[in-house]
């Protein structure tokens, strides 16, 4: 009766294992069909170009003798960035998600409740100084007074609580 009961079981097994195989097999030749279908070769001008955006090294080396006489001297880009340009380069990365208790710049009720009780001033300053998990002038020291006052403005704004 055994044998019986292992041929039964064998059989049974067996034609468990070949239907997967073929399924298996049929998913792989589906695959690459539907692949070779969809995709080219050759990427699309804005695929490159995003991925030249993402490849950019972290740093270049400057090798032209005058810049730091141009850069002691002012020159270059020495305009005060806009409290929108502060925003997007130093405050969105906290601000935008919430980081670290950070409020969003979306969270209207806590702007407001932020400028009527501790006022524009302590704001400013907080900023400037840094606060909690702020790091001063949020981690950007080159950045001036007046630029982080724009950049509490724009917050503000944005948020509607001015």
């Amino acid at each position: 009766m055994t044998a019986n009961h292992d041929q039964t079981f064998f059989r049974a097994f067996t034609i468990v294992l070949g239907v997967l195989f073929a399924i298996t097999i049929i998913a792989i030749i589906g695959a690459n069909i539907i692949t070779s279908i969809a995709s080219s070769d050759e990427m699309r001008p804005e695929e490159m170009a995003q991925i030249k955006e993402r490849t950019q090294p972290v740093y270049a080396v400057n090798t032209d003798p005058n810049a730091t006489k141009m850069v002691a001297a002012g020159g270059g880009d020495a305009k005060p960035m806009s409290g929108e340009q502060v925003f997007s380069n130093v405050c969105t990365a906290c601000h935008t998600a919430g980081v670290a208790g950070a409020p969003k710049v979306t969270d209207t009720a806590e702007w407001k409740k932020r400028l009527s009780d501790q006022g524009k001033d302590s704001l400013y300053k907080r900023a400037i100084n840094g606060y909690k998990g702020m790091p001063a002038k949020g981690g950007n020291p080159d950045l001036s007074e007046d630029e982080m006052h724009k950049a509490v403005d724009y917050i503000l704004g944005e948020a509607g609580a001015t």
